[in-house]
Order: structure tokens, then C-alpha cells, then sequence
């Protein structure tokens, strides 16, 4: 038996539709359905919703996460400087520029094409008695040098100072023998293909091809994605939420990034997985997960943790959503018609967060601020 004009109907508004209730109703027409009726009207709801998603590759990170054109061409200005041309480069030289211009760490760092963390390996590798992690790099490199004029910092800058030339030297991270055939060393590229010589030779500018061929390997905005690729799921999502539920006045507890801000909402609220969102941070009666998925992989493991969420929500008598987005859910059509089940259709994408605020349990908020 074929789905009726009415179910089809409801199935095919429910991802645009701001109605909680309706989108719970075309959650029940899907579990209703046994056999075929039951593939047909999954693929009608969860259609219903990928025509709301949007892809997020195309978007590089800025603000406080990275420099700007601007502050990085200052910053290797001062490189240029304090090395006259990269014409005394030693370690007396790289560790001055450092402490009189810490943001000069960014240059240096793209001239060797490595992130905080690559460059933190390459230090311990160096100096085994260094414990410095990439995140000390970014604090550093984002720092002022009123901040470094430390003996501690001076260790820090003479550490980073004497890798960087070893690398330079082809003394540190070297392509092993038995794979010269198949990989080659990062420094392989014309800026850095004879050391020093080569960054000066450069310096009065590069083909255009060479720029292209960078962009190629993944150099320019490569390093950018990787590195900030934490603050981009916030952006994308997270902040979009914040700042609408702050301006409709709504209280709520914003899960901090990484592992211990899970932990800590976890051992606060007694939700496990902690939530990226709970509403209100006083007697909760709403979580929102958010997941950004650009691959069809991510995606499934995503839809897997909010699922798990669903649960932990639902023992406590809590209402879920899922706010997410990324060509990912594309990818795994399933995965997201699984999430919609599982949170009875209060699934959102940033092009229908605003319906985030039709949850009754958000009115409510809303109407008592």
C-alpha cells in the first residue's frame, strides 16, 4: 500500500516546516511504516531536511583563530628585518626576532609549511629535554613581547630557533632512505629547496605557477583548516545559536570545547555525553548537540553520538535537538534520517536555526524574559 497524498504531504514540509508538532507527526508516520512504505517515507523526511544543508569547506576560519593579512605581513616584515634578508639567519637572529616580535613565529612556521603541533615534535626531536606542545606555540606566537621578556621564554625561542635550523640544515625530519622513491621532505619546494639560499632568492617575489602549486599540495589554506578546524564547528554553528538564544534572552549552559568541557557539563548536569547546549542552565528542560559533518565517515559518527545523547536526554526527562550541518549528512542519508527519528524531528541546520525558537519549551523562556 502506497503513502497517501496527506503522509507524503507531511513528510516532504516537515524539515521546513517550524511546527515541533508537525515534524513529530512525520517522525510518526515514518515509524508506522513496516517493509517499503517504511524506505519511501524515509526518503521523503529525510529529503525533506538535506535541502536545508550546506556545505562548510569553502569557508576559512578568521578573526582571533589566525592572522590576518595585515598582522602576518607585519610579522614577516619583522623577520625580514632582524635577519637583514634572511642573510643572517642563526640562532642568535631567530631567537631576537621571536622575542621582539613573537607573531613572526607564523612566517617562520610557513616557511618550514608546519603547524604549531608538526613544529612541537620537531622541538622535542631536537631538544628531548623540551616539553613544549603545540599549544604553547600558539599561545606564543599570538602573545606581545612585553609577555616574553622571561628566562623561561628565552629557552623557549632559543628551542624553537635551534630546530628550525636543523630542519633547515636537513639535519631534523629527513625523508628515511627506504621511501625516498615514494615521499619527499615538505622543505622540497623552490622556496626552501636549497635552505636559506633558496627563502632569499624568493623573497623579491614567486612565479605565480609556484603559488598555484602550493594551493595544489594543500599549502595555503591547508594549514588554516587543520589548525583551526575546532574553531570552524564552533562558528558554524555553535555561535549562530549563542547569539540567537542571548538575543531572545534565553539562559543557557554552553559546553566549553574539547574533552573536559564535555566532562564538566557531564558531571554538572549527570549528562553523558555532555551536550554542546543546555536550555536553561537552570532546571534544564532542553539539550542541542551540533555536528558539522563534511564527510560521509564523520557523518555516521556523529548521528552515532547524538543518538547516544538522545538516550541519556530521555532518562532524564529532557528534550533533544540536534542542530547540524555539511555536505557530510548528504553523504549518509540514513545516518541523518536516524537522527531526525531519534530526536522526534527537532533536527536544525543553520539555514533553519531561527525555528529553534517554536520549541515550546523555548517559548516558555522566551515569554518569562
Amino acid at each position: 500500500m502506497a503513502l497517501s497524498e496527506s503522509e507524503e504531504r507531511i513528510l516532504r514540509a516537515a524539515g521546513s516546516d517550524p511546527s515541533p508538532v508537525a515534524r513529530q507527526q512525520a517522525v510518526g508516520v515514518t515509524l508506522a511504516k513496516h517493509g517499503d512504505e517504511a524506505e519511501a517515507s524515509r526518503a521523503l523526511l529525510t529529503q525533506s531536511y538535506l535541502t536545508h544543508l550546506s556545505p562548510s569547506f569553502h569557508l576559512v576560519p578568521r578573526g582571533n583563530s589566525m592572522f590576518d593579512e595585515d598582522a602576518f605581513t607585519e610579522a614577516y616584515s619583522a623577520l625580514v628585518t632582524d635577519t637583514e634578508n634572511f642573510t643572517r639567519v642563526d640562532a642568535a637572529s631567530l631567537a631576537a626576532v621571536l622575542l621582539e616580535c613573537p607573531a613572526a613565529l607564523a612566517p617562520l612556521r610557513m616557511i618550514l609549511g608546519l603547524t604549531h603541533n608538526e613544529l612541537a615534535v620537531a622541538i622535542r626531536l631536537h631538544d628531548p629535554d623540551s616539553n613544549l606542545a603545540g599549544g604553547s606555540l600558539k599561545n606564543l606566537e599570538r602573545s606581545t613581547a612585553q609577555e616574553h621578556r622571561t628566562a623561561a621564554r628565552q629557552r623557549i625561542v632559543g628551542s624553537i630557533a635551534g630546530a628550525v635550523l636543523a630542519m633547515m640544515n636537513r639535519d631534523l625530519l629527513t625523508v628515511p632512505p627506504r621511501v625516498t622513491t615514494h615521499f619527499h621532505s615538505k622543505l622540497d619546494k623552490g622556496d626552501t629547496l636549497d635552505g636559506w639560499r633558496s627563502v632569499r632568492e624568493h623573497t623579491n617575489g614567486v612565479p605565480y605557477s609556484t603559488l598555484l602549486f602550493q594551493r595544489y599540495v594543500g599549502g595555503v589554506w591547508r594549514q588554516v583548516q587543520d589548525a583551526y578546524s575546532e574553531v570552524k564547528g564552533d562558528a558554524v554553528l555553535e555561535i549562530p545559536l549563542q547569539d540567537l538564544l542571548e538575543a531572545h534572552g534565553v539562559p543557557y549552559h554552553r559546553t566549553k570545547r574539547g574533552a573536559t568541557g564535555a566532562a564538566e557539563t557531564a558531571a554538572r548536569f549527570g549528562l553523558k555525553p555532555g551536550p554542546d547546549f543546555i536550555i536553561p542552565d537552570d532546571s534544564p528542560t532542553l539539550v542541542v548537540e551540533s555536528k558539522v559533518a563534511e564527510d560521509g565517515g564523520t557523518a555516521r559518527d556523529k548521528a552515532a553520538r547524538i543518538r547516544t545523547l538522545v538516550t541519556a536526554a530521555n532518562e532524564r526527562g529532557l528534550r533533544a535537538c540536534a542542530l547540524i550541518d555539511g555536505k557530510g549528512w548528504t553523504e549518509r542519508p540514513n545516518a541523518l534520517c536516524d537522527v531526525i527519528l531519534a530526536t522526534q524531528g527537532r533536527t536544525y541546520t543553520l539555514a533553519t536555526i531561527d525555528q529553534i525558537l517554536e520549541l515550546p519549551e523555548i517559548r516558555a523562556l522566551i515569554a518569562e524574559a
